[in-house]
C-alpha cells in the first residue's frame, strides 16, 4: 500500500497562483488548471485530514481519476481558498467532544453520550479498534457505523469523570 506522503510526492502538483477553483450550482466544483483545461463535479481530499489539515489537498475528477495536488492553500486566490474550504469542511466534518456524558456497554455495542461543540450527540461503537484511534499525544479520534468523525483534541482537557470513561472504554 502506498503511504500518503508517497502518493503525495507521485502526483502532479498544480501552481495554485494559476489555479481557480469555484462552486457552481449546476456543475458542483469546478476546477480550471494552469494549462486552461477545465473540470466539472471535482471532489478535493486532504492527503493529510488530520495531522496537516488543508497541506496537500488532492483533486480528482467526477471518474475519480487524480487530476493533481495543490500543496496547500497559500497562493490560491480568494475566491479559491473559499470555495476549498468550505468544500473540506462538509466533506470533514468532525465535532469536537467537550466532556462524555455516559458509555453503555450491551452485547458488544458500546453506545456513546457525549457533549461536542455542536451540542448533545450519541453514537455506536462497535469495534474499538477499528473505530478509535491514538492521533497524538493526549489526541483521540472515534468514527461511528455512519463515518462520522468525532475528536478529542486534548484528552487531559477532559474533566475527570469524562477521563475515566474514556480509560474504561478505549
Amino acid at each position: 500500500m502506498t503511504a500518503p506522503q508517497d502518493h503525495v510526492e507521485q502526483s502532479r502538483v498544480l501552481d495554485p497562483h494559476q489555479t481557480r477553483i469555484r462552486w457552481d450550482q449546476h456543475d458542483g466544483v469546478k476546477v480550471r488548471l494552469p494549462d486552461g483545461a477545465e473540470h466539472f463535479q471535482v471532489r478535493l481530499a486532504q492527503a493529510f485530514p488530520v495531522t496537516r489539515r488543508r497541506r496537500f489537498i488532492l483533486l480528482y475528477d467526477r471518474d475519480g481519476n487524480e487530476i493533481g495536488v495543490i500543496p496547500g492553500l497559500k497562493g490560491l486566490d480568494p475566491t479559491s481558498q473559499d470555495t476549498v474550504r468550505r468544500e473540506l469542511d462538509r466533506s470533514y466534518f468532525l465535532s469536537r467532544i467537550k466532556r462524555i456524558v455516559r458509555v453503555e456497554d450491551r452485547y458488544g455495542l458500546a453506545t456513546w453520550h457525549v457533549i461536542t461543540d455542536r451540542g448533545p450527540r450519541t453514537f455506536n461503537i462497535r469495534s474499538r479498534s477499528e473505530n478509535i484511534w491514538w492521533i497524538g499525544p493526549g489526541r483521540v479520534l472515534i468514527r461511528d457505523p455512519d463515518g462520522n468523525r468525532y475528536e478529542i483534541p486534548n484528552t487531559d482537557k477532559l474533566d475527570h469523570h469524562s477521563r475515566v470513561l474514556l480509560d474504561l472504554h478505549i
